[in-house]
């Protein structure tokens, strides 16, 4: 069985239309969790009248709001399917699209599947499509681990993904405000190879971007990304070649310049994670510069 796990809050006028995509899938053989992250609004009397029409979905309503992590390590942990989907509130999936991520894992090695996602405004207008990869891959996990490391989160978010539930029992970590979800992807990836389907089989709402606003003006995504340094590369050092350690400080240094463009306070002096100091202290100013511009 496959778990489609829809984390929310206070989201109750989107949350109908995830709920409808995913009794629409063609798998058959799946539950639907909604995890409420003590909403609210109308959101319980929502899913309970859903979950009246359909038994395969089930409600789990926190009795405080544990914070966006915690609530995403919730719905693994109150998942009952071999197999767990993501689908965030505000976003869509098309019907095949769990039976096809399900379908990448009859690759041999597979630990995380993802497709390709297609970006839309609030009101559902396409803006562009991103993926991995233009077409059908299976990446090996360690050179994808790389990769997310040092250009970001290229596999996507959590509505993209499929993965085992056993893989990723320990849950998301909740040091992490921003980048929690490439984390766990790098969690996941020690397990095995990434299977990427090139098809856009989901939906995610760019309206996010509110939230990367709020995060860079409290300085949460250089702080995510010194954690990550920290934490990966004791794994990474001598796997990294010297441009991926160049594009490593240049995204670095692009986070603090988009930081200080925003009127915010980010000490490029206080950075020591990343490889070249001297080089980073002077990309730092012209990455706000740049910032500044694009505006």
């Amino acid at each position: 069985m496959i778990s489609i796990c829809i984390p929310t809050y206070n989201r109750a006028g989107t949350l109908a239309k995830a709920i409808a995509c995913a009794r629409a899938q063609t798998h058959p053989d799946l539950e639907i969790v909604v995890v409420d992250n003590h909403s609210t609004d109308g959101t319980e009397a929502l899913v309970r009248e859903a979950a009246g029409a359909d038994r395969r979905i089930r409600l789990v309503r926190h009795a405080e709001n544990l914070g966006m992590a915690r609530n995403f390590s919730a719905c693994i942990a109150e998942a009952r399917g071999e197999y767990v989907k993501f689908l965030c509130d505000d976003d869509l999936l098309e019907p095949e699209c769990v039976a096809k991520l399900f379908r990448a894992f009859s690759q041999p090695g597979v630990a995380l599947s993802a497709c390709a996602r297609r970006m839309v405004a609030d009101h559902l207008r396409p803006a562009r499509v991103a993926g991995t990869r233009r077409r059908a891959a299976l990446i090996d996990g360690e050179a994808m681990t790389r990769e997310l490391f040092v250009r970001g989160n290229t596999i996507g978010e959590p509505t993209a993904v499929l993965f085992r539930r056993a893989d990723a029992l320990r849950g998301f970590d909740a040091r992490y405000e921003h980048a929690f979800d490439v984390e766990m992807w790098c969690h996941l990836l020690r397990a095995g190879a990434l299977a990427y389907v090139p098809e856009p089989l989901c939906s995610v709402r760019v309206h996010s971007a509110q939230a990367t606003r709020g995060n860079i003006h409290a300085g949460r995504i250089i702080e995510d990304k010194r954690l990550l340094f920290r934490e990966m590369l004791p794994r990474l050092a001598g796997r990294l070649s010297r441009r991926e350690r160049w594009l490593w400080d240049l995204r670095m240094a692009s986070s603090l310049g988009r930081t200080r463009a925003a009127g915010a306070p980010a000490d490029a002096a206080g950075i020591s994670e990343i490889f070249h100091p001297r080089a980073f202290r002077a990309m730092v100013p012209l990455a706000a510069m740049a910032w500044s511009v694009a505006r």
